[in-house]
């Protein structure tokens, strides 16, 4: 049929996650098409439950048994769509590059220089004056993240102790499982 035959003119095909999508006829013979032709996948998951997002565990739960490591063991890339507008904009991004990346143009390429309008890189920020963060011992995994944060932002000094030290400008507070 006309499904098949966009899908063999395709360089990279998307699914669209989201709850009952794999009980679509269509989405399935688009899926099985997909992988007898082999092309190139690009997985994007709702997050949002409203509009029938779910987590990878309840999607791979409605997949069809037969097709499960096909899709979820591949390592196909992931993006998790958001609809809050400037994570939105962060989803496209990566979208965007996750697909770029799948057609020949950019197959070698392990990343790409895409940005969002007025995004703000990491390697441009700096604070105005030195920081000194205070991780607590008493925070479980508030150090290892402040000494990332070190190593990302020029002029951190990460100090620690089970007591707030006098000059501390920062304090981290770690929230973690």
């Amino acid at each position: 049929g006309a499904l098949e035959s966009y899908i063999d003119r395709s360089q990279v095909i998307l699914f669209f996650l989201s709850k009952g999508y794999f009980r679509s006829k269509n989405c399935l013979r688009e899926i099985r098409s997909s992988l007898e032709k082999r092309k190139p996948l690009v997985l994007v998951q709702e997050a949002d439950p409203a509009k029938g997002g779910g987590t990878l565990e309840e999607l791979r739960a409605e997949c069809p048994v037969d097709l499960q490591p096909a899709i979820f063991d591949a390592k196909w890339p992931l993006v998790v769509w958001m609809r809050i507008e400037e994570f939105q904009l962060v989803s496209l991004k990566m979208l965007s590059e996750a697909l770029l990346l799948k057609t020949p143009t950019y197959a070698a390429s392990k990343s790409l220089p895409l940005t969002v309008p007025g995004e703000l890189q990491g390697k441009n920020l700096r604070f105005p004056k030195q920081v000194v963060l205070w991780a607590s011992t008493a925070n479980r995994g508030a150090r290892g993240m402040a000494n990332e944060l070190a190593t990302a932002f020029t002029g951190v000094i990460v100090v620690g102790g089970a007591e707030l030290p006098q000059r501390a400008t920062h304090m981290l507070l770690y929230l973690c499982e």
